[in-house]
């Protein structure tokens, strides 16, 4: 994995390659457009590219396997050609044994938390990094529940027990892994539980002694708690940049080692600046 680039925390930049992604569907499903992508942001300070070839939100329509192979086989080979550590954001055990029998993949990112025994010797194989998410849902896509804040960060530490331990025991060593507590809808549609698992970074740090990642751009927790969406004609990328990069460095000061971002740019110079200003 590459050195940390612009200081800490690290950037994991978002490579959607997908038609129905919230806020960048269709964007870069065409090959040469994801790679132009991934090459922008890399040059900007990213640490990793996260490729998903199916989305996840709540709105998704589900993509069989196959497809989802398919769309990374156009993307990957020219990711890594040019040098970049690439992450593949992947639910499927299917997909999950393609891209570690690939060699394309230095990370694996999964929104359910690897809950599947059935590939856990191929994970313990492979010296590829694990980001384990959480989320309220457990299985399949976000939805909309609210949530108790205190209840669901109980649960979430639970969760992470159980899942490090059952890794661990399949032969996983535990410096691959790293924690997503997961953000807006895969904790809650209320926008207080993201606030209160943001503002206890440090508690999940501490508790397991692993890197943790944060995942907030552009989610719909950020319009709750302020008035960025007000003006419904701008696209919501647009929107939502600055309440992202607030609560990207707010996330920074909290203790994330990762944020996964669509903006690498900005993020990247908005933590050089925040670093120099400290000194």
């Amino acid at each position: 994995m590459n050195e940390i680039r612009n200081g800490s925390p690290r950037i994991l930049g978002i490579l959607n390659v997908t038609t129905d992604s919230f806020s960048d569907g269709q964007d870069f499903l065409e090959p040469a457009k994801a790679v132009a992508h991934a090459e922008e942001m890399w040059a900007s300070g990213a640490a990793m590219i996260d490729v998903g070839a199916a989305s996840s939100n709540v709105a998704s329509s589900p993509v069989s396997a196959e497809t989802e192979i398919s769309r990374l086989e156009a993307v990957l080979p020219e990711l890594k050609r040019r040098g970049m550590a690439v992450s593949v954001d992947t639910f499927k055990p299917e997909v999950q044994r393609w891209c570690l029998k690939s060699g394309l993949v230095d990370c694996i990112n999964d929104i359910q938390g690897f809950p599947f025994p059935e590939v856990y010797a191929d994970l313990a194989d492979s010296d590829a990094h694990l980001i384990l998410m959480h989320s309220v849902q457990r299985m399949g896509f976000a939805t909309e529940v609210v949530t108790d804040p205190v209840a669901v960060f109980d649960s979430m530490m639970s969760y992470f027990s159980e899942r490090i331990e059952a890794l661990v025991s399949a032969g996983v060593r535990e410096e691959r892994i790293i924690l997503d507590p997961g953000m807006g809808n895969f904790l809650g549609s209320n926008p207080e539980t993201s606030v209160y698992v943001l503002r206890n970074v440090e508690r999940i740090r501490s508790e397991f002694s692993l890197p943790v990642m944060i995942a907030l751009s552009r989610k719909s927790f950020l319009a709750n708690i302020s008035s960025c969406d007000a003006d419904k004609s701008l696209p919501l990328a647009q929107r939502r940049s600055s309440a992202t990069l607030a609560a990207e460095l707010f996330a920074a000061q909290s203790g994330a080692d990762w944020l996964r971002t669509h903006d690498v740019k900005s993020l990247a110079t908005a933590l050089e600046v925040d670093s120099a200003l400290r000194g």
